[in-house]
């Protein structure tokens, strides 16, 4: 099931007015191979400022890929980045945990991410892993690098990293080609997915650009999404708000697409506003799921793959108002047909991490995908012999159509469905009680599948390597 928020006519003048923007205002791009691309390509630059014709716009969208394969640690294809299809994945750079054992609230620290790798990989409804916490206890040059050994080592899903710097990147790659058997490999089947971001409004940091280069050549799936607040770094409305971000990351694409043509990339950004009154960029605002619906369907538009957000929330604690917020901004993301939705679990107006709510997200998005997945009619879901059979008065307990489909309906597994005596019988858990001990039985009993122990002590190679140079 998918819902349209824009026709086809203001998708088309949305796309006109980004790519005219990028034509005519032009971007900030100073990065010195990129410039040389562009600039070869027929782009004017008038010292920072690029402008790149409409021509090399509509040529960049249609030589990138319409959809792009994602792979596991196995060898399987877990994620088909394109149609309705959609994936969730756990929440990114959080700085503080609440620590689901404590129930304390401090900062982020190595075991946490260990434990969250832990969590994502155990359950079913969380697709791919992500650099989950900024490690308060390691050097903040290598979270990036830790994490995603964690992830090689801990996990069988696919990574999205957030490296910074280029050492950092190809200590990703390096690690991610290792997991996987070898580069050849990792290229036919990516486990590894880098997230690039450029700057709001309409410029292209030279380190965003970096991985867009090094991801382009080495064929290594990039999201390239700018994050902009609306009366903040986006104009005030929504609609503003989305042309912008268009523009940036389109014309992220156009070098992306100069440097290796057909080199997969994902399309995407951050649509939020800032609120006047607490200056805070929502994460858990109305507009902010809204501008995020709007960008996977000008992604659809464009036949690109698409980035979005989804199970987050404003919230300060593992509450009514981040179940909320989380439920309404996953349910989004399914109804516009968002592919890579990233930062389940992530809170504090992307401040705090709260594992509780990656395990009662995953429920949520499973009971979403059983009331959005929609109905087949046949004589088989009609069931009129049963209905014929059963008659005025009867009961269908015992017949034989319900004892074919009693499976077919969703059962929760966190929700609590039983009657009065039921739950007075029972330990009397609330829904948060339930999901806490969900959350740390996952955390202290799931196994992954290991990888070899040769590998592992590659991975763990490639780390001190890494440690050893951004420490120079």
């Amino acid at each position: 099931m998918k819902s349209q928020i824009l026709s086809l006519g203001e998708r088309e003048r949305i796309a006109t007015a980004a790519i005219d923007l990028i034509e005519h205002e032009g971007v900030m791009l100073t990065e010195s191979e990129a410039v040389e691309l562009v600039h070869g390509a027929g782009a004017k630059v008038d010292g920072d400022r690029v402008r790149m014709p409409s021509s090399l716009v509509l040529a960049a969208i249609e030589s990138a890929p319409e959809g792009i394969s994602i792979y596991d640690r196995l060898g399987n294809r877990t994620m088909q980045l394109e149609g309705n299809n959609h994936y969730f994945g756990a929440v990114t750079d959080a700085p503080e945990v609440i620590d689901p054992f404590t129930g304390v609230r401090r900062p982020c620290t190595f075991e946490d991410v260990r434990r969250n790798v832990l969590l994502v990989d155990a359950l079913d409804n969380m697709s791919f892993a992500n650099a989950t916490g900024i490690i308060s206890d390691r050097s903040p040059e290598m979270g990036a690098v830790l994490s995603a050994s964690l992830s090689f080592i801990y996990s069988t899903k696919p990574l999205l990293a957030e490296p910074v710097t280029q050492e950092m990147l190809e200590a990703c790659h390096e690690m991610a080609a290792l997991a996987v058997g070898g580069e050849k490999i990792l290229r036919k089947r990516p486990i590894l997915i880098v997230y690039s971001e450029p700057l709001s409004p309409l410029a292209h940091t030279d380190s965003s650009i970096m991985k867009l280069l090094y991801c382009a050549e080495h064929g290594i799936p990039l999201v390239y999404t700018p994050y902009a607040a609306a009366g903040a770094t986006a104009p005030m409305s929504i609609v503003g708000n989305v042309v912008q971000l268009c523009a940036e990351s389109l014309s992220g694409l156009v070098v992306h697409q100069l440097k290796q043509r057909g080199a997969p990339f994902i399309f995407g950004a951050m649509p939020s506003i800032m609120d006047m009154g607490t200056t805070v960029f929502s994460y858990g605002a109305p507009e902010f799921q809204l501008g995020n619906s709007m960008m996977a369907e000008m992604a659809h538009h464009f036949r690109l793959p698409n980035f979005g957000t989804g199970g987050s929330s404003d919230s300060q604690v593992f509450d009514g108002q981040a179940i909320l917020e989380a439920s309404s901004s996953c349910m989004m993301a399914i109804l516009s047909g968002g592919h890579l939705v990233h930062n389940v679990g992530m809170h504090g107006n992307a401040t705090l991490m709260i594992p509780e709510m990656i395990t009662a997200t995953s429920e949520i998005i499973e009971m979403q995908e059983a009331m959005l997945g929609g109905v087949v009619v046949n004589d088989e879901t009609m069931a009129l012999d049963s209905i014929r059979e059963v008659g005025p008065m009867g009961e269908y307990v015992t017949n034989a159509h319900t004892l074919k489909h009693f499976k077919d309906v969703w059962y929760p597994k966190l929700l609590f469905r039983g009657g009065d005596k039921t739950w007075k019988a029972s330990e009397q858990l609330t829904f948060e009680q339930r999901v806490t001990e969900k959350t740390r039985n996952l955390i202290t009993k799931h196994e992954a599948k290991p990888v070899p122990e040769e590998i592992k002590r590659q991975i763990e190679e490639v780390v001190v390597r890494a440690g050893a140079l951004s420490a120079e």
